[in-house]
């Protein structure tokens, strides 16, 4: 029996239950072969038994937005999915990097390694890009949510 193709829904829902509760950026960018369209969403997500996720004025729309684009590239095509999140386990934002490729989203590292594995300067090139990546998608996509907290005492 063939291996059923992920859903958008499931690939979200499983992304956000490994990084966990706090403020969520989702962009999404569906490379077709001839168009990129691009949306993103912004939600608070509450780690729970039934992982439940709030969201401001709009933003259950631009979720399925961004699902229908994450499920359009999972069918055909290929695609970009960053994840830029604010929680309580780190003080500045995580981000995350995947890859819509033949039918499933995988980390951009498990990609370029299946890419490039067999071309060690390549590999190396892709791991530096990615690190830029990673800048730009926190300047670009840091969830306005929640800026990371920090504590100090008051001047006395």
């Amino acid at each position: 029996m063939p291996e059923a193709r992920p859903t958008a829904q499931h690939v979200i829902a499983t992304i956000l239950d490994t990084i966990g509760s706090g403020f969520h950026t989702l962009h999404m960018r569906h490379i077709a072969t001839w168009s990129v369209p691009e949306r993103r969403a912004e939600l608070e997500f509450i780690a729970a038994v039934d992982g439940r996720a709030g969201f401001g004025a709009g933003q259950q729309d631009a979720l399925r937005a961004v699902t229908r684009l994450l499920d359009d590239a999972l069918s055909s095509g290929m695609g970009v999915l960053t994840v830029v999140s604010n929680t309580l386990a780190t003080s500045e934002p995580s981000v995350a990097l995947y890859r819509v490729h033949d039918g499933r989203c995988i980390t951009a590292e498990e990609y370029h390694a299946e890419q490039y594995g067999e071309y060690p300067q390549a590999l190396a090139a892709a791991a530096k890009n990615r690190a830029t990546d990673e800048q730009h998608a926190r300047l670009f996509f840091e969830p306005r949510g929640l800026r990371p907290i920090v504590f100090a005492p008051l001047p006395r």
